[in-house]
């Protein structure tokens, strides 16, 4: 996980040519970001989702430690015929609600647009980011809550993410969703996600 201060966040952002949403008149208008390791190793919570926003010109921001990769359960096991999703970097504006996931509570949804993932099919439980097996389309890809506590050898269940982002512990995802519920009321039921990568920072 790596906590890049909001300084070098904002240059990569306006570097990549990603929106950053800003009004520092009106709170919670929040960007949401996550950062990928350049380490690809599935089953670690090495990845950090980073939430912030500007008021009254002072910039707030909260780091998580998230992943950002499908477990290995689902990388042997794909749910789609074309191999286990993994979300490809970059920025996908509006394309996220508040919504059921899985029918069980409310998360960020992938609802409203499409998102582009590579396909992993060899099934043989480590990562592969193949340019040839991009596709985009709406999937799923959800922003969800994993353990109870962020301990794997207590209450995790092996088939934590065919590909979406989860949190390594629920208490830090609930206060996710309390930022996300502000968003709601002060901008509507719409979010942008960003993906980026720890190498962006080098």
């Amino acid at each position: 996980m790596i906590t890049p201060p909001i300084e070098k966040l904002l240059t990569v952002m306006n570097q990549k040519g990603y929106r950053v949403y800003n009004t520092p008149s009106i709170d919670w208008n929040i960007n949401i970001v996550g950062i990928r390791n350049k380490n690809l190793i599935p089953d670690k919570f090495d990845d950090t989702l980073i939430v912030f926003n500007n008021f009254l010109d002072h910039w707030h921001i909260s780091y998580y430690p998230i992943t950002t990769d499908p477990s290995v359960f689902y990388l042997k096991n794909p749910v789609n015929s074309k191999g286990t999703a993994i979300l490809l970097e970059g920025q996908y504006k509006g394309v996220y609600k508040i919504d059921k996931h899985n029918n069980r509570y409310h998360a960020l949804c992938q609802r409203l647009a499409d998102v582009s993932v590579y396909r992993d099919n060899d099934k043989n439980g480590s990562l592969k980011l193949n340019t040839d097996t991009i596709e985009t389309g709406r999937f799923g890809i959800n922003i969800h809550k994993g353990p109870k506590n962020g301990n794997w050898g207590t209450d995790n269940n092996a088939a934590y993410s065919a590909g979406c982002q989860v949190f390594a512990d629920s208490r830090h995802f609930n206060e996710f969703m309390n930022k996300c519920r502000n968003g709601e009321k002060s901008f509507g039921n719409k979010f942008t996600y960003t993906l980026l990568n720890e190498k962006d920072f080098d």
